[in-house]
């Protein structure tokens, strides 16, 4: 038990005795209240003072993570339950692969394919490619050709004076092959007979033909031009369409060919990293040392979106605690002030800590209070550290200011009168007035800066009032608040009270050992 906690103590004893006297006093005669007195000398020494912000909020691990499936399968195993402690890399579950596999695989086709016809179109059509499309334009000059000597020919046929003409012509031809036969008859050459009887018939076979076309005998003269101009017009397209191939094949790829294809490799790219990534995603593996808090899936199950499937925390690094801080305090509080920390869960220890950020902007709470968060690392390697786990409840005592091997009274004993600052001291029995210059308050005790010296005694005076009413209502309504400083009630030693109600955070003090109290 430190000093300042004996004083208390002994403060407390005397007003138990006060109370009972005045107790007893009210029980034999309820006339008129009576006021008692006690006086408690201090004696003045040095110690170490210091000023707090608390707050309060939970304790979180350094880095925690939600882990998920980024495949599409069935869930085949599950290695890990909750609380268990897993190794960095340590393989927590997987899902069936074969489909996914199958899926890698046409999607690397997909860009092998692509890639090739880029490369192509980048490296120029080679010297084979062009002399095989020049035959093509030159077999296709042919047909178009040929084609074209065809609808000539059907043209002719379609004209009536042309066939008239092919019929006389044929007939005269009869004719005089006639005319050759009866000649060489005359004669004794068997050979020129046969010769003309050849031409004969050949003239007639020739007569009968132009007769069957000028009668219409075969195909319509007209349908054959119209046949033979269809086969005209696709023998001009082909040509064309080979002529223009030839001539893009010369000149190299278009802008936007090579677009298109950069564009279906980037495609094809962004599948197969896909494909590759949903390989990955088949298998949820720890990011570091940690624990498992929570498996949200079994074995034979399909994660749906991207739903959490384990959630892990990091058990390696300091933890760490949010809080909210009031805004007639957060200006108090800065990054790198050490904090005293406490445990709902975890009675008697004190962790210490860093305040690690603090927040530029405040929050609007429901209530209408601004609030800043602020966020205190708990610092690592500390005893009773390895009982620490998400989620605890903690409060948090940032130090704000301190001193310490300072000279200091209790708060209780420094009355001010106009600006000034009195003290009473005791002086060999004689009690007399001592005026001091103050430092740092940290809401029980205040720094002596001038005034006194270390040994000084310093007297307290503390008062009761009794009423017609029990003794014990008369000592609570008289109460701690009548000592000048030790509650929230009357203050005669020009306390100033720090803590602050329906806010977050809440100023208090803090008196280290050594202070003489």
């Amino acid at each position: 038990m430190n000093k300042v906690t004996k004083n208390v103590l002994i403060i407390c004893s005397c007003v138990v005795v006060i109370g009972a006297g005045g107790t007893y006093f009210v029980q034999k005669s309820s006339a008129k209240p009576k006021t008692e007195t006690a006086t408690i000398t201090y004696e003045v020494k040095k110690g170490n003072l210091s000023k707090t912000v608390t707050s309060s909020g939970n304790v979180e691990a350094s880095d925690s993570v939600n882990l998920s499936f980024s495949g599409k399968s069935k869930v085949t195993k599950v290695n890990v339950n909750a609380g268990d402690k897993v190794q960095k890399g340590q393989l927590i579950a997987e899902m069936d692969a074969t489909a996914l596999q199958n899926a890698l695989l046409s999607a690397q086709a997909n860009y092998d394919s692509a890639a090739a016809k880029l490369k192509s179109l980048e490296d120029g059509t080679d010297s084979s490619t062009i002399a095989d499309q020049k035959y093509q334009v030159s077999k296709a000059k042919s047909d178009l050709s040929s084609a074209e000597s065809d609808l000539a020919k059907a043209k002719k046929l379609a004209n009536p004076t042309y066939m008239q003409q092919q019929v006389d012509k044929a007939k005269t031809a009869v004719v005089n092959a006639q005319t050759k036969l009866d000649e060489v008859k005359q004669g004794t050459d068997q050979s020129q007979v046969l010769f003309a009887q050849v031409a004969l018939e050949n003239a007639q076979n020739a007569y009968k033909q132009a007769a069957s076309q000028q009668s219409g005998g075969q195909d319509s003269p007209q349908s054959s031009v119209t046949a033979a101009q269809s086969k005209v017009d696709n023998a001009k397209r082909t040509y064309d369409q080979a002529v223009e191939q030839l001539t893009k094949l010369q000149k190299g790829p278009e802008e936007s060919d090579l677009a298109m294809a950069k564009a279906n490799v980037a495609q094809a790219q962004a599948n197969l990293s896909d494909a590759k990534a949903n390989i990955e995603g088949a298998k949820i593996f720890a990011p570091y040392n940690g624990m498992i808090s929570a498996v949200n899936i079994k074995a034979g199950e399909y994660p749906t979106g991207d739903s959490t499937a384990v959630s892990m925390f990091s058990t390696e690094g300091s933890y760490k605690i949010s809080a909210s801080i009031d805004d007639t305090d957060i200006t108090d509080v800065k990054a790198g002030q050490e904090a005293n920390i406490t445990f709902d869960a975890l009675t008697g220890v004190t962790l210490k800590g860093k305040v690690t950020s603090r927040a530029v902007l405040g929050e609007i709470q429901s209530s209408g209070l601004v609030t800043f968060p602020v966020t205190v690392e708990i610092t690592p390697g500390q005893e009773n550290a390895d009982k620490l786990i998400p989620g605890l409840s903690a409060t948090i005592a940032v130090i704000t200011d301190g001193k310490k091997d300072v000279l200091s009274v209790p708060d209780a004993a420094i009355k001010s009168f106009g600006g000034r600052k009195i003290v009473m001291v005791d002086n060999n029995g004689t009690t007399e007035q001592k005026e001091i210059t103050t430092g740092l308050d940290d809401g029980a005790s205040t720094e002596v800066m001038s005034g006194l010296s270390e040994g000084d005694k310093v007297s307290i005076t503390m008062t009761t009032t009794s009423t017609n009413k029990s003794a014990s209502s008369s000592m609570m309504q008289g109460g701690f608040g009548g000592f000048g400083g030790f509650s929230g009630g009357q203050m005669q030693g020009g306390r100033e009270q720090f803590n602050r109600t329906g806010g977050t955070g809440t100023r208090q003090s803090s008196t280290g050992n050594g202070g003489g109290r």
